[in-house]
């Protein structure tokens, strides 16, 4: 059987290892993806099986592992929660030899064999129709058609007995993508999903209906995914009171790389949970928490200390009576404001005081951030200036004015005892930047 086995991975790897895609016609190439499929598939219950195996014997104990999850996933690069739903299709399957042989065959994605696995375990009798579901329909309808054979099985008492144990079972648990992209996935019960669901909703329906108003069309999952951050980060403070930091995220950052203003190869900035990220995007991520920041090197920790840009309460006033809407000329949006660094961007050193504030909605914050957008004016005359140069907005008549030039190098962060501040020209409206300049003020 080793023989064998060394012969077939070999054989695959010279096939995987020549390909070239460019000489492919379309056709071929069709048929290939579906010989990939099928491997694809034999090599996952394989791997489950043989897993699953792993875990009845005990032995991935020998390569001090303190659970066999743990193990999967160091042997085969998965996350950790991955690792652990392919030990629980295993699982299932062995109780359903029917669905264990369609899966043994190739005939199952991991994925179709668990939803079929847990349907079989309460009602054995459809099976058949669920490995036939499995091969002409869609996965989103095998999983509907699945669930309907599952709540058909469900009396009243037992459904209760299930969703205490979702409940006892319930978790989040959140990573990051090697893109950047920041994920979430959570177990909770039908009455908390829905609850999540119904604000979820009400929320994204508002944030589209000002996104209508401001221009911007876009899916509308991403409209439940900015209601998700709105929901979670929004102040729950009374208008006029001070919006004071909620969390409490920890950036730790190289004594160099602090000193020097950004990142080299083999530097560390990184925030817990989020992961490496620049060090002007790190203060962007931080917004209104309260960032504890660990200087260190490769041998000590140098400092600990606090930073953030919490607004004071007779500022965050003024703010809200100045700018009851996102000040972008013809954007009503009242809603989910968020509060802009509109001169010198915080990620720059650019002060917490009024004339470097404004409001704006999330859209057009983005659009300013990520985008190349451009707040400028002031209030009753803002312009919003696009990427292009085009200005609108009733402060945008006669010629653009020069663009600003400074070619003094910008100042390296410092540290010193006290709080610090940004080193500010008011004359100039720059500032410089200082990783450690905090807005939090006594009411």
């Amino acid at each position: 059987m080793c023989e064998e086995r060394d012969e077939l991975e070999a054989a695959l790897s010279d096939m995987v290892g020549s390909l070239d895609t460019a000489l492919l016609r379309g056709g071929d190439a069709k048929v290939l993806v579906g010989f990939y499929s099928r491997i694809e598939r034999l090599a996952s219950a394989g791997k489950s099986l043989c897993a699953l195996r792993v875990a009845e014997t005990g032995t991935f104990t020998e390569e001090g592992h303190r659970h066999v999850g743990e193990w999967l996933a160091a042997k085969t690069g998965e996350s950790v929660g991955g690792a652990v739903s392919l030990l629980e299709a295993a699982g299932n399957l062995s109780k359903c030899p029917d669905v264990e042989e369609a899966f043994k065959k190739g005939e199952l994605s991991v994925s179709q064999a668990k939803e079929v696995a847990s349907a079989a375990l309460m009602d054995p009798s459809a099976v058949g129709e669920l490995l036939g579901l499995a091969q002409s329909e869609g996965f989103e309808n095998l999983r509907r058609r699945c669930a309907q054979v599952k709540a058909a099985q469900v009396q009243k008492a037992d459904e209760d007995a299930n969703q205490r144990r979702i409940h006892r079972s319930r978790r989040l648990r959140t990573w990051t993508d090697p893109d950047g992209t920041f994920r979430l996935d959570a177990r909770l019960t039908k009455d908390a999903g829905g609850r999540i669901l119904c604000a979820l909703k009400h929320e994204s329906d508002k944030i589209f209906s000002e996104a209508r108003r401001a221009g911007a069309r876009e899916a509308s999952e991403a409209y439940l995914a900015d209601a998700l951050v709105s929901l979670v980060t929004r102040s729950f403070a009374s208008p006029g009171a001070a919006q004071h930091p909620k969390a409490l995220v920890h950036l730790r950052v190289d004594l160099a790389a602090l000193r020097r203003g950004s990142t080299t190869t083999g530097e560390i900035c990184e925030i817990e949970g989020v992961g490496p990220v620049s060090l002007a995007t790190a203060r962007e991520l931080l917004g209104d928490s309260i960032a504890k920041l660990l200087v260190t090197s490769a041998t000590d920790v140098h400092a600990i200390c606090n930073l953030g840009r919490a607004v004071p309460k007779r500022l965050y006033s003024a703010l809200l009576e100045r700018d009851p809407t996102c000040v972008v000329p013809r954007c009503s949006a009242r809603h989910n404001l968020e509060i802009d660094h509109r001169v010198v961007p915080f990620a720059e050193g650019g002060p917490t005081e009024l004339a470097n504030l404004a409001r704006l909605c999330h859209h057009h914050h983005f659009l300013k951030t990520h985008e190349g957008y451009r707040l400028e004016g002031s209030p009753g005359a803002w312009i919003w200036v696009h990427p292009d140069g085009t200005r609108d907005g009733p402060g945008a008549t006669g010629p653009p004015p020069p663009a600003k030039t400074n070619t003094d190098p910008p100042a390296g962060p410092h540290m010193s005892a006290g709080r610090d501040r940004p080193e500010i020209d008011r004359t100039a409206k720059t500032a410089q930047p200082s990783l450690f300049a905090s807005s939090s003020e006594p009411a």
